[in-house]
């Protein structure tokens, strides 16, 4: 990915401002080249990590999570609890369960505030969307708007390749 690709992605989709978290300083230090606004170190201490997403981040409208399980639960609490406007859309998008596959949320975090969770994946958006929205990804990759950095591999290589550790922020494509 080139230096700003997250951010024009997030511009794509009218992001004023984008916050990055994780735990690998290594990764997080790429993050401000790729668009983030700030970023979150998150830690073995829940209460420093909560306090630190909600300095950063309780004003968010928008989380992609790819982690789920406990840190999902933690963080939602962490941008739930300052929030100016708890009436104001909080929309959590699950992508991924690095984390684990449940969680367990205070029945509180749903009444006391507009928080939405929805999960992104094959079964949430109909084969339709996803052919009505191609045409506008493949546009925005062919004029450089989003950078993706690939590894093409030869198909022949597929069960060699298939259980190697991927390479941060590279995608790898297999062709014949």
């Amino acid at each position: 990915m080139a230096p700003g690709d997250g951010r024009r992605r997030a511009q794509l989709g009218s992001a004023a401002r984008v916050v990055g978290a994780g735990r690998n300083p290594e990764r997080l230090a790429e993050l401000p080249a790729l668009g983030a606004d700030e970023v979150v170190q998150l830690t073995d201490d829940p209460d420093v990590t909560a306090e630190r997403l909600g300095n950063a981040a309780a004003e968010v409208d928008i989380v992609l999570d790819y982690l789920w399980s406990k840190p999902a639960a933690s963080a939602i609490m962490a941008l739930l609890t300052p929030r100016a406007d708890r009436s104001r859309a909080l929309d959590w998008i699950q992508i991924g369960a690095m984390a684990g596959p449940t969680i367990e949320l205070p029945s509180v975090a749903l009444r006391s505030a507009n928080l939405r969770i929805q999960g992104n994946g094959q079964g949430a958006v109909s084969p339709e969307a996803y052919r009505a929205e191609l045409p506008s990804l493949v546009d925005q990759i062919a004029a450089g708007t989003i950078g993706i950095n690939i590894r093409p591999v030869p198909l022949s290589e597929v069960e060699k390749t298939w259980t190697a550790p991927e390479t941060p922020g590279t995608r790898t494509v297999f062709i014949p």
